[in-house]
């Protein structure tokens, strides 16, 4: 299928505020990987949302304000309150679950949970997609929804191996698509499915294999689907900015690229798609 990602962007009037822009609540963060939701955070930021609110544990939103004080912090230490805390959050249209949430029986009741009972738009990754696959049997197909495994995470969902995912990736995220809704199956020449509905991103390439790079990435689509966009044109052009942001950054060499490189350069990217020839110099 083939997208033309400028027109999925968003209008941007004058006299809009920053409500217009979205509202996204980003869910997780642990003592373990304190950093992975502001890198979503930020990607989101980058991407364009308006407001950006983190819920993780008081150590970890201590943490992050010192490094992004646009975003607001909402804290909870016991993870079995998190979803009444995220159901508080007022005016929210959409929530990424996962980015650093790590593993334990908490967050896996409040992932299943959120899928349940959360009616807006939903994005999973990384430990969110662990307590999905293991609450899986449990669990349907829900409406405005977007998952982001990479081979290993697909593997988990498919009750398969890295290697069977690999050797026939558009089976994989099809499968995935059909049980689980808009999947973005990361890796070279990233596939997404919803439905009918099939992408293919061509760009990026070894340079956004680092640390961090799927959590920017669940912030990116977070951030569209906090604007309006439908689950599978937010994907696609969350992911497409995303590489994009990765040949730009490749041009300096593959080594070295730091998630929040990555982060930074999806403004650049998406201003240059609303430009005149949409072209980054």
């Amino acid at each position: 299928m083939s997208v033309n990602v400028r027109d999925l962007l968003p209008p941007r009037p004058d006299d809009m505020h920053k409500g217009f822009r979205g509202r996204l609540l980003i869910a997780g963060g642990s003592a373990r990987y304190p950093g992975a939701p502001a890198l979503s955070a930020l990607g989101a930021l980058r991407s364009g949302a308006g407001v950006v609110t983190l819920l993780s544990l008081q150590k970890v939103c201590e943490a992050c304000a010192s490094r992004l004080p646009e975003v607001i912090y909402c804290f909870e230490d016991d993870l079995f309150r998190w979803k009444e805390v995220a159901f508080s959050q007022k005016n929210i249209n959409a929530v990424v679950i996962g980015c650093g949430l790590d593993r334990s029986v908490a967050a896996e009741l409040f992932t299943s949970r959120m899928w349940r009972e959360w009616k807006g738009n939903i994005l999973v990754d990384g430990d969110g997609l662990y307590a999905l696959a293991r609450a899986k049997n449990d669990l349907s197909l829900r409406q405005n929804s977007v998952i982001t495994p990479h081979e290993g995470e697909a593997a988990r969902l498919l009750d398969t191996t890295p290697d069977d995912v690999r050797a026939d990736r558009f089976y994989a995220v099809s499968e995935l698509s059909a049980k689980w809704g808009c999947t973005v199956l990361k890796g070279h020449n990233t596939l997404i499915a919803s439905g009918e509905k099939f992408a293919e991103i061509k760009h990026g390439g070894a340079e956004l294999s680092v640390p961090g790079s799927g959590d920017v990435l669940s912030g990116c689509i977070g951030a569209f689907l906090a604007m309006g966009l439908d689950a599978f044109d937010a994907a696609v052009l969350g992911a497409t900015i995303h590489g994009m942001a990765g040949d730009l950054l490749a041009r300096e060499g593959v080594d070295g690229v730091l998630a929040t490189d990555i982060a930074n350069t999806l403004r650049k990217i998406i201003h240059a798609l609303r430009s005149s020839d949409g072209q980054t110099k």
